[in-house]
């Protein structure tokens, strides 16, 4: 008996939580546009990122979404 309500308890708590948090693809979208306002970031780009690495002479970070 208790096991079941504190499941559902459990169950209810991260139903409210996962409503509380916004949409990653909205998040994503909203940052990708950011960055490339700014200019400062080179995304979706891997030539013009090797470029500017050896331009600069600064070491390059890929990331893999």
């Amino acid at each position: 008996m208790k096991f079941r309500v504190l499941s559902m308890m459990l169950g209810i708590l991260l139903l409210a939580v996962s409503f509380c948090f916004g949409h990653g693809d909205e998040e994503v979208t909203e940052d990708i546009q950011a960055v490339k306002s700014t200019g400062y970031w080179i995304y979706n780009d891997l030539a013009k990122g090797f470029a500017e690495a050896e331009k600069t002479g600064q070491p390059l970070l890929i990331v893999f979404r």
